[in-house]
């Protein structure tokens, strides 16, 4: 290294024994005194620096979006970006970044639109099907109200071939109880359709609000209808007669039906389920049924007294039952019947079917047992009731021709001789002095 003080340094540079490289200073250039105009110094420095700025940022430009014109570019086709002014550079990335912009939204519109138009057109052909089928439904709708009644008539002429059936089936009952004399002259057998319009009607107008004005308005309007328009069709027509019937009430009152919807406008589908509960109830069947019956004397046995009724189901087994030659049991025929009865009607019955069949009887009365000429009397007698076990029974039998049976009959079904003459006498009846035995 060298000494400082071993005087001035001469210009230039000079590199000690390590190499080291040592730049040469003039001393007089660290002096603190500035002869020169410091503020004019500056002041030419500042002008110059602003003249070169000013030159490097160029004269103003209008902002692109006072005139809105994203398309026109602030530079010219060959210019040196390097040469270009500054503030031309920032108006062209404004410009930039708004057409990017508008780019962007442009494309974010474009895809909203495209999905907008794919969901559309899915929705115009929904529409145009939708179209293409209410072309075609007066059609369908006709075709489907023609089935319907097709079938209507269908199930009324099923019921129809039911009671022809049933006719048919019974046709040698009929025939058989035809010229009888006595209570068996008074039966009869009878197929019929039943038609109950009342649970047909009640059941309509709980579907229906009798409120309101129209045809139906009321409790009853609608069985009225329905007995002037529907019932005479129902009671007798073909199926035929019938479905017409239902046709044209319904083309009647539709309007009427609707007027009664207690459904809400508003409620489409609530509309719609009650227009099909509607159409299931007009053309329901329940109400429609074939029904038979055997008759006394033009009422049906089951209206008759327990008494007439077990006379006539007797008789009318009696009187059809002539192919079967098996014994018949019979117990107490008598119960509900008077004496009277029993002797016109049944003694008779019983002692024409005694001679294909055996017939035994369980009975108290007097008359099926002497007046039917019985074959064989059985006289059964219970004995004194034993604790725990049953009462010892005994039998006796034998024809009424034994005076022992005689007096048997008469002691069980008379009340014995002392009752039987007393009977006599207050009849006025002459009896022999003998014993009745």
């Amino acid at each position: 290294m060298t000494d400082p003080n071993a005087g001035p340094i001469p210009p230039g540079n000079i590199e000690d024994e390590r190499g080291s490289i040592w730049h040469r200073w003039d001393p007089q250039a660290f002096h603190l005194t500035f002869a020169g105009d410091v503020d004019a110094v500056l002041q030419g420095a500042i002008t110059d620096l602003d003249t070169s700025t000013a030159a490097l940022k160029g004269p103003a430009v209008a902002n692109v979006a006072a005139n809105g014109d994203l398309e026109t570019s602030f530079l010219g086709e060959q210019s040196d970006l390097a040469k270009v002014p500054l503030h031309t550079l920032l108006a062209e990335v404004d410009r930039l970044q708004r057409l990017v912009g508008v780019d962007e939204e442009n494309r974010r519109k474009y895809n909203t639109l495209t999905e907008k138009i794919t969901v559309l057109n899915t929705e115009v052909a929904g529409i145009e099907r939708d179209i293409a089928g209410a072309e075609l439904a007066d059609e369908k709708i006709k075709k489907l109200l023609e089935e319907r009644s097709r079938y209507y008539g269908e199930i009324v002429d099923a019921l129809i071939e039911e009671q022809a059936a049933l006719e048919q089936l019974y046709a040698p009952v009929s025939t058989r109880l035809t010229g009888q004399s006595g209570a068996l002259g008074k039966l009869s057998f009878r197929v019929r359709r039943l038609v109950y319009l009342r649970r047909w009607a009640v059941q309509g107008e709980g579907l229906l609000d009798l409120r309101k004005s129209g045809a139906f308005q009321g409790k009853g309007a609608l069985e009225a209808a329905a007995r002037a328009e529907l019932l005479p069709a129902w009671f007798r027509g073909t199926g035929t007669v019938v479905a017409d019937a239902m046709s044209a009430f319904r083309s009647k009152y539709s309007g009427d039906l609707l007027s009664h919807c207690p459904i809400d406008p508003s409620d489409r589908a609530g509309r719609r389920e009650w227009a099909m509960q509607i159409s299931d109830w007009l053309y329901g069947t329940q109400h429609l049924s074939v029904s038979y019956s055997v008759e006394y004397d033009g009422v049906d046995i089951e209206q008759l007294s327990p008494g007439t009724r077990g006379i006539v189901l007797l008789l009318l087994y009696l009187s059809l039952d002539l192919e079967d030659g098996r014994p018949l049991i019979i117990d107490q025929p008598e119960e509900n019947l008077d004496p009277k009865s029993i002797f016109d009607e049944l003694v008779g019955r019983f002692k024409d079917a005694k001679q294909r069949r055996q017939i035994i009887i369980v009975t108290h009365n007097a008359n099926l047992v002497v007046n039917t000429d019985a074959d064989q009397v059985i006289v059964a007698s219970a004995g004194p009731h034993r604790p725990g076990k049953l009462p010892e029974i005994a039998y006796l039998a034998g024809g009424l021709e034994n005076s022992v049976i005689r007096g048997q009959v008469c002691e069980i079904l008379e009340g014995g001789e002392a009752a039987f003459k007393e009977r006599a006498r207050r009849l006025r009846v002459e009896t022999p002095a003998q014993s009745i035995g």
